[in-house]
Parts: structure tokens; C-alpha cells; sequence
């Protein structure tokens, strides 16, 4: 008996993979797009114009999950709609508008007709640029929390009804998936808006999770480390070089920027978090949390667990933050 359901959970993973594959290469048209195959593999991801949250669509949609994805302009949605074909519904939403947060949610609780989600991917974010915290601009650190930190829960309270909050609907509860950053952990020097906003999704993804327990929804983070992706890029080579005692830090960051940027060793793919991803949303328990990073002992182990003053000095002296060591005739004097 058991074995007859899992042929056919089988049976329907290969006739729904190689649905995916005939919309990839097969001339004759398919289905409208937009149609549903699997109502009990419908996924809303934020976020999918490019990088980290298309890597996600496209193993979401390879696993035969329908992708409502989100985007700023219909136009972003175009590319990842004529690649995906039916496994594809595009939402254009800002995750700073609290209009239309509720209006996308509407419009997909209008197309899962009294079912369940299988997750909602809290993938959109940004990354205001480098530089340091006594000289970074407060209008910079509240766009970083509104859409970082703010825009997540928003889109969280829009879509936990069809999660399963909502007694009245069809289906498993399905599971939360909250785009953090191993920098969320540990904090390195002028990126500190970025680190803070992950931190405080961290902890909300904590409280969430248990507040969701008796609903059966499941809370995951995510931690990614440098991957491959405009966020990155644009976090690099946004960095605010001025005089003063900052700027030989600054310097050398940038140059810093510059050599791994094309280092394809210091950085992951975004498929790497897509596939995380799925392994998160089709586990019957996940994991609290899931890091995804290259070089694992130096980006992750090392700044998590070894002692904090060991861990400060070699950032420091990486970014070239040491202090100078005092000469003999600038020592304070010695108390009476």
C-alpha cells in the first residue's frame, strides 16, 4: 500500500518535471499561462526580477510548483514568464506599499480556489552601500529597515491565511521562508544597516515560528553568504569614499571589491539558495535555519564561534581598522 502511494507521488514528480521541460523546449503552445497544475504546489516568492529570488522561480518550477512571483514593474516579470510558461504568475507589488500587499494577496486567494499555499519566499530586499555608521545618512538606515525588516512582515500578515491560518481552507499548512544573511550573525564593518536589518528578520523569524506552532506553519531562515547577484554587486561597488579618518579603509575595501568580484571562488551561485530553498519547502520538519556560503569554516564557523576579540582584530585587520599603536610620548600619565 505504501509502496503504491510513493510510485505514484513518483509517477506525478515525473509527469510534472517533464511537463516543465516540454514548456522549456516543446514549439507547440501549451496551456494559457497562469494555469495551475498542482494546486498543492503553489508558491509565492517576492522579489524574482533578477538573482537570488529567479534562481528560486526556476527550482521551484522545476519541482512542478506554480511561482506567483513578485516584481516593482510589470515589465521585470517578462523574461522569467516566457521562460517559465505555465509554472508562472506574476504579482507586481512593492513590499513598501501597504496597498497592494493585500491586493496581490487577494489576487492569489482568488486563483488557489480554497487552498493552501505551499510557502511564501520572502526573498525581496536591498543593500543601501558601505559606509560607515557615523556618517551614514538615517534616511539610508530607514529605507534599509522599511524594506528590509518592515516590507517582510507586511508581506508575511498579507499571506498567512492562505498558509493555514485560515481554518477554512484546503490543504497543509505550508511554510514560511525568510531571506536572511549569514551577515545577519555577525556584523562587518560600514555594512552595518545591512547586518542590522538581517539581525532583526532573524529574530522576528524566531518569535514567528513559535507563534505559528499550533497552526502547523513552518518558519525557515535563510542565510546566504556572497553569492553571485546584483545585491552583491551593487553592495561593492556602492561604497562612500570621503576624507577623513575612514578613507584608506575605504580604499581598501574598494580595492577589495574589485579583485573578488571576479574571483568565481568567493562567490556561490544563486541556484545554490534555489535549491535550499526547495529542500526547505518540501521537508516534512525543516531546519530552524540554513546557511548557504562559500569557504563554510572562514565565512561562517569561524565568525560565529570563535571568541569576539579574536574575530575583531582579524576583521579589523583585514579592512585595516587596526589602531595604531601609541609612541612613547603620547602614553597617558601614570596616577598619582
Amino acid at each position: 500500500m505504501a509502496s503504491g502511494a510513493a510510485a505514484t507521488a513518483q509517477q506525478q514528480e515525473d509527469w510534472l518535471l517533464a511537463g516543465w521541460e516540454r514548456s522549456q523546449y516543446d514549439d507547440k503552445p501549451g496551456p494559457s499561462l497562469g494555469v495551475i497544475i498542482n494546486p498543492d504546489r503553489v508558491v509565492v516568492v517576492t522579489g524574482v526580477s533578477s538573482g537570488i529570488g529567479a534562481a528560486i522561480a526556476r527550482a521551484l518550477a522545476k519541482r512542478g510548483c506554480h511561482v506567483f512571483g513578485s516584481v516593482r514593474k510589470a515589465e521585470d516579470a517578462e523574461a522569467l514568464a516566457a521562460e517559465l510558461g505555465d509554472f508562472f504568475s506574476p504579482l507586481v507589488f512593492d513590499v513598501t506599499d501597504p496597498k497592494a500587499i493585500p491586493a496581490a494577496a487577494k489576487e492569489v486567494r482568488s486563483r488557489t480556489k480554497g487552498r493552501t499555499l505551499l510557502g511564501l519566499v520572502n526573498n525581496a530586499g536591498m543593500h543601501v552601500g558601505q559606509s560607515p555608521l557615523a556618517h551614514t545618512p538615517l534616511e539610508h538606515i530607514r529605507r534599509q529597515m522599511e524594506v528590509n525588516v518592515v516590507g517582510q512582515v507586511a508581506v508575511t500578515q498579507a499571506f498567512l491565511p492562505l498558509l493555514g491560518m485560515d481554518a477554512s481552507l484546503q490543504g497543509k499548512p505550508g511554510c514560511v521562508v525568510n531571506m536572511s544573511s549569514i551577515y545577519g550573525s555577525y556584523a562587518l564593518p560600514f555594512s552595518g544597516p545591512y547586518s542590522a536589518s538581517k539581525a532583526a528578520l532573524n529574530l522576528l523569524s524566531e518569535a514567528l515560528r513559535r507563534e505559528l506552532r499550533p497552526f502547523g506553519i513552518r518558519v525557515v531562515i535563510l542565510k546566504p553568504g556572497p553569492i553571485r547577484t546584483g545585491i552583491w554587486e551593487g553592495g561593492l561597488n556602492n561604497v562612500t569614499c570621503f576624507e577623513g579618518p575612514y578613507e584608506r579603509a575605504l580604499a581598501k575595501l574598494r580595492r577589495f571589491a574589485e579583485r573578488e568580484w571576479s574571483n568565481p571562488a568567493w562567490f556561490l551561485p544563486p541556484e545554490a539558495v534555489g535549491e535550499r530553498v526547495w529542500k526547505a519547502l518540501s521537508a516534512g520538519a525543516p531546519a530552524a535555519s540554513y546557511v548557504v556560503t562559500p569557504d563554510w569554516p572562514k565565512n561562517w564557523l569561524a565568525p560565529t564561534w570563535l571568541p569576539t576579540r579574536l574575530i575583531d582584530r582579524a576583521i579589523c585587520a583585514r579592512f585595516g581598522l587596526l589602531r595604531p599603536k601609541a609612541r612613547a610620548g603620547d602614553r597617558a600619565p601614570k596616577a598619582d
